[in-house]
């Protein structure tokens, strides 16, 4: 009882006071710096958390928009490859119209042939992939389904103007296989026009839709992370 009345009374002192006070403040202190402590360390571990599935849904999402663009890079190619292709094989054609060239102009043909029955089976796919690709302005600057104008005359739309100067060209050449038939200066001339004036249009609207599409390119290239995003 004497030892109870005795730690009582030193605790009730001005020194006993001090030491509790100072016990508890000890105490207290560490408990609520641990605390504080284990909160700023959660958060930091859930920040971290956030920022490695942004990261990994942003490069997950930039493989995939990687894949598209060089998949969509391999099918621009494509077109204007077989844009080149038409109309070489068609010139070669028109070539051998020039010199009388009967044997020759009659293989050529037959090769165009080949290219044009591609181009058709290709037609309204590659114009939905100028679509998707580019831009649907651009698709109908390549097909606009002027061509099922009866008589058309003044095209707008490169499929348009192949059809016009296929139609100059064959018509030429049937004349050509015809002894009886005579090719006029003045038709010539204005296949010659026609030609030229294709040639110009395919060369412009190749550069046109690489130029738009290496913007998307560019774009995806400098997509970057901001403070903003991790929020």
């Amino acid at each position: 009882m004497r030892i109870i009345k005795a730690i009582w009374k030193f605790i009730n002192s001005q020194l006993g006071l001090l030491l509790l006070g100072f016990v508890l403040t000890t105490i207290l202190g560490a408990y609520f710096t641990e605390r504080i402590q284990r909160k700023a360390r959660e958060r930091q571990v859930e920040f971290e958390i956030r920022r490695q599935n942004f990261e990994w849904e942003r490069n997950r999402k930039f493989e995939i928009l990687k894949r598209k663009i060089d998949d969509g890079e391999k099918s621009l190619e494509e077109i204007s490859d077989l844009i080149n292709l038409r109309y070489f094989r068609l010139h070669n054609v028109f070539s051998n119209i020039l010199t009388n060239d009967v044997s020759s102009a009659r293989q050529n043909w037959k090769e165009y042939m080949e290219t044009v029955e591609i181009w058709n089976v290709k037609l309204i796919i590659n114009q939905n992939k100028l679509a998707r690709l580019v831009s649907r302005e651009v698709s109908l600057e390549f097909n606009n389904y002027e061509t099922d104008i009866k008589n058309l005359h003044d095209p707008n739309s490169i499929h348009g103007e192949f059809f016009i100067a296929h139609n100059n060209v064959l018509s030429l050449l049937n004349c050509l296989k015809n002894p009886s038939c005579i090719i006029t200066k003045k038709e010539i001339q204005q296949t010659n026009e026609i030609l030229r004036d294709l040639d110009y249009h395919t060369d412009s609207f190749i550069d046109k839709i690489s130029n738009l599409f290496l913007q998307r390119a560019y774009e995806l290239e400098n997509f970057e992370i901001t403070p903003e995003l991790l929020k």
